[in-house]
């Protein structure tokens, strides 16, 4: 009867202790609530932002992707700039000069165009007046046409050329760089998004623990004092429950740094407050690896970035073999020249005047032209032996991000399964510490255990889905060129 009227007095103690250890957790997750109403009331309304929103805004804000597109736009320009070498332009010409005799006072405009092949053309008109006191002593008027053109050195449209197609080489390039500069935007864009989301829950499975843990801490304490526990339990709830609350304040932490490095991203404010949102759902792939590759060898700008330097390459050496030639410009001018004399000496003559010249000026050796030659040849061979290591690089980057989401995929399905086990051995360990035939030792190892699963298929999700934008990007076409 004394063994009965014990059993009764231990039951009632634990429902009571439970009963206070349901009380404190209610309080604590009611402080919680009161706090997090206190901040929804003094803070600014949170803005929720997709992961389509996201990469919008980061594809439009990025501070770095604009600065990109004002390199591009640079580079634009500069190839107006080359094209101008070839426009027509307008000359004008003033004279005004004072001798002994009488004051001179002439103007004229030569028009002027260059073009392609190397040919310079220029024509225009010339007036010349002579004044002695107030009276007009004589006029002349002339027109003038000139021609040069190079026999040798400097003949061809591509050598004339040369300016206008480095600007465009420039331009091209520029522009393959911003693509990749919005690749890596949109990259770390999903990225940071994913870590927040990684962050935020964590934060949340961490702060369920926490408050696990504060419950058996409450227990052991009371089962202690009746003798029910021993001092190894407490210390080892009270450890339990310092390393959830430090993996806790560490979860807050990476969530701040992480949704201020998005804020930076999206060139927002770091005041201003922002929640973003992210699915976790996904999709098994659906291309295999030799598809993965050849979409990569089709899409990738850096392939085709690397064909552009060798042509590139090959067009600056055909510049310089023709800089080894000497120079020969031939030169024709013609001019038409008609005097008036208003005192009557003359009587009106008009005179044409033609010439036909070579004209030459050169090294005779051209040392330094022939090597700058023999430069060019040596950085079409690098040009071109970087071609099989960036078709190397690309092809291993793509069987390596490849080969990561597999990897996700199988640890998803690794978690998922250990979750089933470490809440079947919770369960367990439930019933054997209600019926006091285990300490809260196999309870807090098998919530512990419980607790890691679940955050590392949190962690293999977020690995396969940012993993597919990684794959996508290394195949090019992540975003559209």
């Amino acid at each position: 009867m004394l063994w009965y009227s014990k059993t009764i007095c231990i039951s009632l103690f634990l429902i009571l202790i439970n009963l206070w250890a349901a009380f404190f957790t209610d309080a604590h997750e009611a402080q919680a609530q009161a706090l997090d109403d206190a901040s929804a009331n003094t803070e600014p309304s949170e803005a929720v932002i997709s992961l389509t929103d996201v990469i919008d805004l980061a594809l439009r804000d990025n501070r770095g992707l604009i600065s990109s597109a004002y390199r591009v736009q640079i580079q634009e320009l500069s190839k107006d700039i080359a094209q101008s070498e070839f426009e027509w332009k307008l000359f004008p010409t003033a004279e005004a000069a004072t001798t002994d005799a009488d004051n001179i006072i002439g103007g004229g405009l030569k028009v002027e165009k260059k073009f392609t092949p190397g040919l310079i053309a220029s024509v225009g008109p010339s007036l010349t007046r002579s004044y002695a006191g107030d009276n007009t002593t004589g006029t002349s008027s002339q027109w003038d046409v000139s021609l040069t053109t190079p026999l040798l050195r400097g003949f061809g449209t591509e050598i004339n050329t040369d300016r206008v197609l480095q600007a465009r080489y420039a331009f091209r390039t520029a522009a393959r760089s911003h693509y990749l500069v919005k690749v890596n935007t949109v990259l770390d864009a999903v990225t940071t998004t994913y870590n927040i989301v990684e962050q935020r829950e964590l934060v949340r499975l961490y702060y369920n623990q926490v408050e696990r843990f504060q419950q058996h801490a409450v227990k052991a304490q009371a089962k202690e004092k009746i003798g029910l526990a021993s001092p190894i339990d407490v210390y080892r709830a009270e450890i339990r429950l310092k390393d959830a609350q430090d993996s806790l304040n560490r979860a807050q932490q990476a969530l701040r740094n992480a949704a201020d490095r998005l804020k930076v991203i999206l060139a927002r404010p770091l005041e201003q407050a922002m929640q973003v949102v992210a699915p976790l759902m996904y999709r098994p792939l659906d291309i295999d690896i030799t598809a993965a590759v050849q979409t990569a060898m089709n899409y990738r700008v850096e392939l085709k970035q690397v064909d552009d330097d060798i042509q590139e390459a090959k067009r600056a050496s055909r510049f310089s073999k023709n800089n080894m030639l000497p120079q020969l410009d031939l030169v024709a001018n013609y001019s038409h020249l008609k005097r008036d004399d208003i005192a009557g000496s003359l009587t009106s003559p008009t005179e044409d005047l033609w010439s036909i010249n070579l004209v030459t000026t050169t090294d005779w050796s051209r040392t330094a032209e022939k090597a700058a030659y023999q430069q060019s040849l040596l950085s079409i061979k690098q040009v071109e032996l970087n071609r099989p290591a960036r078709v190397d690089n690309i092809k291993r980057q793509v069987r390596q991000f490849y080969d990561a989401v597999l990897k996700a995929q199988d640890r998803i399905q690794i978690r998922n399964e250990q979750i089933n086990q470490a809440e079947g051995k919770l369960a367990l360990a439930k019933i054997k510490f209600g019926l006091g035939m285990a300490n809260n030792f196999d309870l807090i190892e098998a919530e512990t255990e419980l607790q890691d699963a679940r955050a590392n298929l949190l962690a293999a999700q977020i690995e396969y889905i940012v993993g597919t934008y990684r794959l996508r990007a290394a195949m090019g076409t992540l975003v559209e060129a």
